[in-house]
């Protein structure tokens, strides 16, 4: 799958020149049908759309969908496009601006007008940051079953099958293992090129090549480093906030997984690799964004949904967006040290 990795590379869609001022955020994976049981946006849609609206679109971000944002497998464009009329208008918005970009993803490689490639911008953006090169690429392109050539079979078993049953993406989604190949693949071509890699399609979120239950740990490290210089309202919040982070990663599946991380990356680890993760969590969305020279994992949810990362913060405090939306900063780190990293132990 290399070469097909180092296609998107070298022959990038789009080249887009970024300085510390860019602001940029990174969405993939809305899976956007005709709003019915099973479509499985609806339930995130409002906060996508709060988002877009109340803070990426007055921001001044470039907003690039890095694929799988309409879920064509099983429904009609016409359909979703009715379904979900004041999205797309936020992003005609963007595009009016200039400040917006659109990567096809596997879910909207489909026989017919609906797969008309003209639709989208392309199937890679380049990015170029002081000389450094940022790939950004929905991952499909890594997935030998689920790179496109077997849609027109896909798609009618989840027309015929998963619509019918309201199965979710998620249902569908691959397994650990799968999970694993794929970010194996985009890691040693990232690694061996010397990039930095943005990507979506697993639904997993991935900062500096490390999964959500595996970022806890680190997390938890750094909160214990920050234990004793902390006053004591802040040694309450520090506890409090690593017992919650303790129990959710004895209970995150994935952990089973990772207990392989060494065999996949090897002994040191190279921060190469990210994901946006998706808009079809259970209790919000993920998102990368860039901004003053620094990348950050973002996840956005909703007060009555979840309030366990409003309880401690080590970036910013939560900020609260409309009635009810809260971001939240999960990882932050600048780009300066990432390259230095890559270029230093990537080869």
């Amino acid at each position: 799958m290399n070469h097909i990795l180092s296609s998107l590379f070298a022959n990038a869609s789009i080249t887009l020149p970024i300085t510390k001022e860019s602001k940029i955020v990174i969405l993939s994976d809305l899976h956007m049908g005709s709003g019915g049981r099973s479509d499985d946006f609806a339930k995130n849609a409002r906060l996508v759309h709060d988002a877009l609206k109340k803070f990426y679109l007055p921001g001044g971000y470039i907003l690039i969908l890095n694929g799988d944002i309409e879920e064509l497998l099983r429904n009609r464009l016409r359909d979703i496009e009715d379904a979900w009329e004041d999205i797309y208008g936020l992003f005609s918005e963007f595009r009016k601006a200039g400040r917006l970009y659109r990567l096809i993803g596997n879910h909207e490689i489909v026989p017919g007008p609906d797969g008309d490639a003209l639709r989208y911008d392309g199937e890679s953006l380049r990015m170029e940051y002081e000389g450094k090169d940022i790939l950004v690429f929905h991952g499909h392109q890594g997935d030998r079953l689920n790179c496109g050539r077997y849609n027109r079979v896909i798609g009618w078993v989840l027309r015929t099958f998963a619509n019918y049953f309201a199965i979710s993406n998620k249902s569908v989604a691959h397994d650990s293992v799968k999970k694993y190949q794929i970010e194996k693949r985009v890691y040693e071509f990232s690694r061996k090129a010397g990039i930095l890699s943005i990507i979506g399609h697993t639904h997993r979120p991935l900062f500096e090549s490390l999964s959500k239950a595996e970022a806890i740990g680190y997390r938890i490290e750094r909160l214990c480093r920050k234990y004793p210089k902390a006053d004591e309202a802040q040694r309450i919040r520090i506890r409090k906030t690593i017992e919650i982070l303790r129990c959710e990663k004895n209970t995150k599946k994935e952990d089973r997984g990772t207990r392989i991380v060494d065999s996949l990356y090897g002994d040191i680890l190279i921060p190469c690799v990210f994901n946006a993760g998706c808009a079809v969590g259970k209790k919000g969305i993920t998102s990368i964004e860039i901004k003053k020279g620094k990348i950050s994992l973002v996840y956005w949810s909703q007060i009555n949904r979840s309030k366990k990362y409003l309880q401690y913060n080590e970036y910013k405090s939560a900020l609260r967006i409309g009635e009810d939306a809260f971001r939240v900063i999960l990882r932050r780190q600048s780009l300066a040290y990432i390259f230095s990293r890559i270029s230093l132990l990537g080869n």
